[in-house]
């Protein structure tokens, strides 16, 4: 679940991290929340909110009226906001980049450098030199060793960084966070203020069930926020950061895809498992969760293993979706298995390709992806 700045920040207060004062602002109308000058930015779900004009400074009442009412109606790479958070401005003397995330990693990994404000994939691509990763054991957590570790590399006091690093990493593992990232990480008069934050909580952690409900239950107050429909079908969606999507129809079978297109040098842009015996409603949703809305996609890789599972109902759950949608993307489908005959005349006679060799078609489609 991913959360808005002022929810990320929320959490990171319950657990005693410094931040500037704020206030939530979601209509029009609303009287200037603190004594100016302060920043509004823009709550959405998405990056890019400074450079689309999300974030602006507010000098008096006329600015400040003109700035609320034009960044409350903005889409931003397609997203809506749903509100603002005007925050009193700060002037940190170092700007720092920390997080902690699961996130494409086999363990909680903590991530820090001294160039923050940044985007961090260009720090670790222009001065890989610049970042610090290190890896947290769940069960022991942060050692002492690599706290004094990290506060060297910090211009405060080490018990502040030790007191920080500590809160950090008990608001990451108490909240069953995924990701808990800080960006940027202000010093201001020696003391560590986390500036901006994004925030994601694990799905599938049980015992975030009573936070993520609550939280969900507290967006009804956000400009024009509609509450998500929650998923009825047996469909797992994980969305990643690539450009190859991948619909399995078992776990198993979509781990082994998944490390297939990850060693054929591909980046994966969503985890999709139908989840057990399906229909072909279930397929039609899987098609519906992994293309939807997400431009980014250059390719799908459709992965049919028919134990439990027809072949023929996958085959109708995918025709119908392309009929209905116009997609003009690459799709490989390998399909085999229960009633799989009637499965492969129903995609040929549909003029969609499919493919036995689970290897083939992965090896096949990268290699067109990348050319594209």
């Amino acid at each position: 679940m991913n959360l808005f700045e002022f929810e990320g920040k929320a959490l990171l207060r319950k657990h005693g991290i410094s931040l500037p004062e704020s206030a939530l602002i979601c209509s029009e109308d609303a009287a200037a929340p603190m004594l100016l000058p302060f920043v509004l930015k823009a709550q959405v779900m998405t990056g890019g909110r400074g450079k689309a004009g999300g974030v602006r400074v507010c000098a008096d009442d006329g600015e400040y009226r003109k700035n609320l009412g034009e960044i409350l109606n903005m889409t931003i790479k397609g997203f809506t906001v749903h509100g603002l958070l005007a925050e009193k401005m700060m002037k940190p003397e170092h700007e720092y980049y920390l997080s902690i995330t699961q996130q494409g990693v086999k363990r909680p990994t903590l991530i820090f450098s001294r160039m923050g404000g940044m985007d961090i994939e260009s720090v670790a691509s222009e001065h890989p030199e610049e970042i610090v990763r290190i890896e947290i054991d769940p069960f022991t957590r942060l050692k002492d060793y690599q706290i004094s570790c990290l506060a060297a590399k910090m211009d405060v006091e080490r018990a502040e960084a030790r007191s920080f690093l500590l809160k950090l990493q008990e608001a990451y593992f108490e909240e069953h966070a995924v990701l808990t990232e800080i960006n940027p990480l202000g010093v201001i008069d020696g003391k560590l203020t986390a500036l901006d934050c994004k925030f994601v909580i694990d799905d599938h952690a049980g015992a975030a069930a009573s936070v993520r409900d609550a939280i969900e239950a507290n967006r009804g107050k956000l400009h024009k926020y509609i509450t998500p429909e929650k998923e009825t079908t047996t469909v797992t969606y994980v969305p990643l950061k690539g450009d190859v999507a991948m619909i399995s129809d078992g776990a198993g079978t979509g781990m082994l895809t998944l490390d297939l297109l990850t060693d054929l040098g591909a980046e994966v842009a969503c985890f999709t498992e139908l989840g057990g015996m399906t229909s072909e409603e279930v397929m039609y949703r899987a098609m519906q969760l992994t293309l939807d809305g997400h431009s980014e996609i250059k390719g799908l890789l459709i992965v049919l293993i028919g134990g439990f599972n027809r072949m023929d109902n996958m085959a109708r759950g995918i025709i119908r979706y392309l009929s209905e949608h116009e997609v003009n993307i690459p799709i490989y489908t390998r399909m085999c298995g229960t009633m799989e005959e009637e499965g492969l005349r129903l995609m040929a006679e549909a003029g969609l390709k499919t493919y036995y060799d689970l290897t083939d078609s992965a090896t096949q489609l990268v290699q067109l992806v990348k050319e594209m």
